[in-house]
């Protein structure tokens, strides 16, 4: 047996900012995790006999691409070689911005006279981008532990606060 790594991250680390100038505010929401070893259920889908479909961005071994991740495809060879399973152990550290906020409130001259306290316009992105320490973890989310059934989702909203 080798061990591959733990589950656990040996850290994680999350840091909010809140910037204002002015009329505007811009609130950034950053979380990371590091040191963690997960099973991502999208590198099962390797088939070393190439006769199911994968993700083209799976770097298997051909004569042209001797440098890969995955060995080569051949219809000799099936998953109960050693080593296959091994295969879809990645470092699952990240780095992910989840939230940004972007808001600007009218200034209270002009509120005044509608009978307004305040009025604030403002749009937020939720998981607008993901840095993985592994290159195989394309488009995907890191923080559900190789898990393929619950996607990232990105979420634009857009709103206005108003206080009488």
């Amino acid at each position: 047996y080798q061990i591959l790594g733990h589950n656990s991250p040996d850290w994680s680390l999350g840091f909010q900012n809140n910037f204002t100038w002015k009329d505007f505010d811009l609130s950034v929401f950053v979380y990371a995790r590091y040191g963690q070893m997960f099973a991502y259920d999208m590198l099962t889908s390797y088939d070393p006999k190439g006769i199911r479909n994968f993700p083209t961005y799976f770097n298997y071994w051909t004569e042209n691409n001797p440098s890969n991740d995955f060995p080569a495809a051949n219809a000799n060879k099936g998953l109960d070689r050693k080593g296959y399973y091994a295969l879809r152990y990645v470092d699952g550290s990240f780095i992910k911005i989840k939230n940004i906020t972007l808001g600007y409130s009218l200034p209270k001259s002009i509120l005044k006279s509608a009978g307004i306290e305040k009025c604030r316009f403002y749009a937020t992105i939720t998981n607008p981008f993901v840095f993985a320490k592994s290159h195989l973890l394309k488009d995907y989310d890191p923080e559900m532990n190789g898990s393929l059934k619950y996607p990232l989702t990105k979420q634009f909203v857009f709103g206005v606060n108003v206080t009488f």
